[in-house]
């Protein structure tokens, strides 16, 4: 069933044009038809509203309630506490776990990334900025004896609480820390960290330069910025109406492209800003998710998840797949930099 090794590419996008809404750029084809987006949703608690708080009380609505994190769990944990999407080289997509194993080589192969690009010797402090329940905090410094620090900063209540019992549990409640914020107003001093870093969270950003600039305020010169992230393709045929009804039902506030991120990045003042494309690992991804809601809804929903939310969720994974294949998405890694002096 798995379709081969992905070599993923790393290009530095340079020189692009800045803007402030990368749904301008994307390539109109108005006689394409496009269908529904997540139409399964509440337009008042998801609709795009330009209120930062409303923007917030929605992201918090997606995400931290009874019913979603239950969901996720199922579907994304798959056995483990990391509900990320994976990087599935050398994953058999037919083995027990495999969507969990592969959340989890996203994580490793991210931190990895960073430490190379930090270059530094001895203990490393770092921010999971929008951590979620606190998954990747916990696998990395379980794993890693040089992590002196793991903060995790996340708008979720909820997750949080789970995230400061799971350290606790694990015997890491001294170098794991959970504070509950926004990553785009950051509650720590300035040259904090030596590496920010965010997994499948700044897709909710409400202003991108705005969380670049966090991001690089509360790094130390030297350190090190990587995150992956949902972004904004422009395939052909992909027209603007539709990427903006994505954004408009997915608390998408800001949403960029590839080269559209590494500018603000840029702009915001990172340096050595390049992309890793790991369009194709989503795309298994959903393809898991799909199969995994699929078991569950056939096995008579053992778990007694929403109903109504399984069958939103089956839907709207069918469409993410083929929306692949258009274009519609990129995702991938950005890491940078930031100055020495």
């Amino acid at each position: 069933m798995r379709p081969g090794s992905f070599i993923a590419s790393s290009l530095a996008f340079t020189n692009t044009e800045s803007t402030t809404n990368s749904l301008t750029t994307a390539k109109m084809a108005p006689n394409v038809e496009t269908g529904k987006i997540a139409a399964e949703v509440d337009p008042s608690i998801y609709g795009k509203s330009g209120d930062l708080t409303k923007h917030m009380e929605g992201v918090k609505a997606q995400y931290d309630t009874k019913e979603k994190l239950e969901f996720y769990a199922q579907v994304m944990g798959d056995g483990t506490a990391n509900i990320h999407f994976g990087k599935w080289d050398g994953v058999d997509l037919d083995e027990e776990g495999a969507y969990g194993k592969a959340s989890e080589q996203m994580t490793d192969y991210m931190f990895d990334l960073a430490t190379k690009l930090w270059g530094g010797e001895g203990k490393i402090s770092y921010v999971d900025l929008g951590s979620g329940t606190g998954a990747a905090a916990l696998r990395l410094c379980e794993k890693h004896d040089a992590i002196e620090k793991a903060t995790c900063l996340n708008l979720c209540e909820e997750q949080n609480s789970l995230a400061t019992q799971r350290a606790a549990d694990a015997g890491l409640g001294e170098r794991v820390s959970v504070v509950t914020g926004t990553y785009e107003e950051c509650p720590f001093e300035a040259d904090s960290f030596d590496v920010s870093f965010s997994q499948d969270a700044f897709v909710h950003a409400f202003s991108k330069s705005k969380t670049f600039g966090e991001a690089l305020r509360v790094t130390r010169p030297g350190g090190v910025f990587v995150f992956c992230d949902l972004m904004c393709g422009s395939g052909e045929g992909v027209s603007e109406e539709e990427l903006a009804t994505f954004a408009a039902t997915n608390m998408v506030n800001d949403w960029l492209s590839p080269e559209q991120n590494i500018k603000a990045c840029q702009e915001a003042g990172w340096e050595d800003v390049a992309f890793v494309d790991l369009t194709s690992d989503i795309r298994i991804s959903f393809q898991l998710m799909l199969k995994k809601v699929e078991k569950i809804i056939a096995a008579g929903n053992p778990d007694n998840i929403d109903d109504q939310l399984l069958d939103s969720y089956r839907k709207n994974l069918a469409n993410r797949i083929v929306q692949v294949d258009r274009g519609v998405f990129k995702w991938g890694v950005v890491h940078a930099k930031k100055p020495a002096n």
